[in-house]
């Protein structure tokens, strides 16, 4: 279809208002959609084949302008106050784009990223990259940041795109799936590289609290990352990192193109 193009000048627009009323989980869940925010975020949308509804840029965004003509995605042209409200941040990188959130996948992948209740929006998009890069699913429990929130979407870097997402309720869940799990902690674990797993899902927790005992208890192994610096614990996104580097190498699954 051919591109719609218009210009606003107000932050009240009513597509301008629907736009940044997405920042909230309840207006996602019950539209679909939520927002993406910069150009290679939004070429990773269109090139994934996600229903983009429509591109809010600067007139001096060429970039973001071009993206939204070259895919035939209407196009409105704001100011800095309409983009900042649409991005809900201050200093936005623009284009900002509402899209069409992409349906959950089975739990199917080689292994399995699971996070229990990270609360962290940048944690959880990192978490997201990581399961991506290693070719690994992602599932989280109630208590995630929520995956296609626009804050998660950022600190992913359009790695939702090509990731394998879904809700888990239980360790059960794991279980059937065919999943070994493997709970990380902060002591008394083995080894990362100790394990040699066909299917693990490891589980990460709150960065402070990390998983809950019952969960670590229940789990069908543990591992702890053995620090001799004396740090207490890292940041839970670097240790599901390192356990996965760890689990992959162990089990010989790693090739020579990381980067």
């Amino acid at each position: 279809r051919p591109t719609m193009s218009a210009s606003i000048t107000s932050h009240r627009n009513p597509r301008v208002v629907a736009a940044a009323k997405l920042h909230r989980a309840k207006e996602r869940r019950a539209s679909g959609r939520t927002l993406v925010e910069g150009p290679h975020v939004l070429a990773e949308a269109y090139e994934a084949g996600v229903a983009v509804d429509v591109v809010f840029a600067l007139e001096s965004d060429t970039t973001g302008t071009q993206l939204a003509i070259d895919h035939h995605t209407d196009l409105l042209l704001v100011d800095d106050r309409g983009l900042s409200r649409v991005a809900g941040t201050d200093s936005p990188r623009g284009p900002v784009a509402v899209i069409e959130i992409p349906p959950f996948s089975p739990l199917d992948a080689p292994g399995l990223l699971v996070s229990w209740g990270v609360s962290d929006p940048g944690n959880v998009g990192t978490l997201i990259r990581t399961s991506t890069g290693f070719g690994w699913g992602f599932a989280f429990t109630t208590g995630t940041a929520d995956p296609w929130s626009p804050r998660v979407l950022r600190a992913g870097a359009g790695a939702q795109f090509g990731a394998r997402i879904s809700p888990l309720g239980d360790l059960d869940d794991v279980e059937a799936a065919g999943y070994e799990s493997v709970a990380t902690v902060v002591s008394g674990g083995a080894h990362p590289a100790a394990l040699r797993l066909e299917r693990p899902a490891v589980l990460v927790g709150e960065e402070a609290a990390g998983l809950p005992p019952e969960v670590a208890d229940k789990a069908d192994h543990s591992v702890t990352i053995p620090m001799p610096g004396g740090t207490e614990s890292l940041n839970a996104a670097v240790a599901a990192g390192i356990v996965l580097y760890a689990l992959a190498e162990a089990s010989g699954e790693m090739g020579g193109n990381g980067g």
